[in-house]
């Protein structure tokens, strides 16, 4: 029942030879981008900015 595949194309599954929609390559770069915007936005060590910080400053007016 073992075959002989000469051709490293004819092991591989239909598929996974497709390639990824031009839709869900842009829809994964922008989480990747919005992630990264966030980190840096609201990491206080980076933006400076806090929870505790926004709320003395909102009690202070």
């Amino acid at each position: 029942m073992t075959e002989d595949i000469d051709r490293i194309e004819d092991m591989e599954r239909h598929e996974t030879s497709t390639k990824i929609p031009m839709g869900w390559l842009i829809f994964f770069i922008g989480i990747i981008v919005w992630g990264i915007y966030y980190c840096v936005s609201f990491t206080p060590e980076i933006s400076g900015w806090s929870q505790e910080k926004e709320y003395l400053e909102s009690i202070k007016k």
